[in-house]
């Protein structure tokens, strides 16, 4: 970056929605930037809301694609109407235009040498008196039994044409071989074979793994814009003109409870446990 602006205080050592959005506000109001780019994570989101309500602008969450305008404005898009239609938005009217990117929505841009851009600190008009919430314990993700769909290096994922929830099995051992998440289309999730944190497209979770194998899933719009950004997306279906065959790398036509076990046990005898970690890793 060109210019950096950070605020370093003792209160900011833990989230809490309060000073951070102090801090955030007051760099708003001082520096005056144009647009306010915030991850759509789960604190993301807490902060992102609290921000734009403060400063009485507008705010687009959970964008998938993000443009700016010859004349300043910011075009952030983002599913509607459950994940079948996708929207642009702007705010006109309003600074800054606001908005939060879901994770891995964004290819990650090749490192570039250059000078050190120059930092500016800010100083935060807070204390710790002024906080009502008080932090009492801290529970990290590795202690999580959820999903890290967005960040897992390869994914296995199973749709309708696996037939029933018991052969979503035939997946997690797929994924268990190869040390990989496992996740699942939104009709899945619909039926209640799996849980939400385990569906993957507009309006679930998007995904930028080195391997992606989607086992029975038909490929429609609202899945292909969650995982179109992994470097290898390998399909398998038993319909040859399934939409996915469009955009996937490798498209097997065939029937996924007949080739997930041949391809589990396959990988179970040519990957040893070294090799999984490492692949998982």
């Amino acid at each position: 970056a060109d210019l950096v602006y950070t605020i370093t205080n003792d209160i900011l050592a833990d989230y809490r929605n309060e000073p951070y959005s102090k801090a955030l506000t007051d760099l708003v109001e001082t520096y005056k930037p144009e647009v306010l780019l915030l991850g759509a994570t789960t604190l993301g989101r807490d902060l992102a809301g609290a921000v734009a309500t403060t400063l009485l602008t507008g705010l687009t969450a959970d964008c998938t694609a993000l443009d700016v305008d010859p004349d300043g404005s910011l075009a952030a898009t983002r599913p509607t109407f459950g994940g079948s239609l996708l929207c642009t938005i702007y705010t006109l009217n309003f600074r800054p235009q606001m908005a939060t990117i879901r994770p891995r929505v964004m290819a990650m841009p090749d490192r570039i040498e250059r000078p050190l851009g120059r930092l500016v600190e800010h100083p935060l008009a807070m204390v710790e008196e002024d906080v009502i919430t008080k932090v009492l314990k801290f529970l990290p993700d590795r202690d999580s039994t959820k999903s890290n769909l967005a960040y897992a290096d390869v994914v296995v994922a199973g749709g309708l044409g696996l037939g029933s929830p018991e052969n979503f099995q035939l997946v997690h051992q797929l994924a268990s071989v190869l040390g990989a998440e496992y996740g699942c289309s939104r009709p899945l999730v619909q039926k209640g074979w799996q849980p939400a944190e385990r569906q993957i497209g507009q309006t679930g979770k998007t995904i930028r793994p080195k391997l992606y194998i989607a086992a029975g899933i038909s490929g429609a719009i609202q899945h292909r814009v969650g995982v179109e950004g992994a470097d290898l997306i390998v399909a398998i279906n038993t319909d040859k003109n399934a939409p996915i065959f469009d955009f996937a790398h490798v498209g097997i036509v065939t029937d996924a409870l007949h080739l997930l076990p041949k391809l589990t046990e396959a990988f179970r005898r040519r990957l040893s446990p070294h090799i999984r970690d490492r692949i998982a890793s």
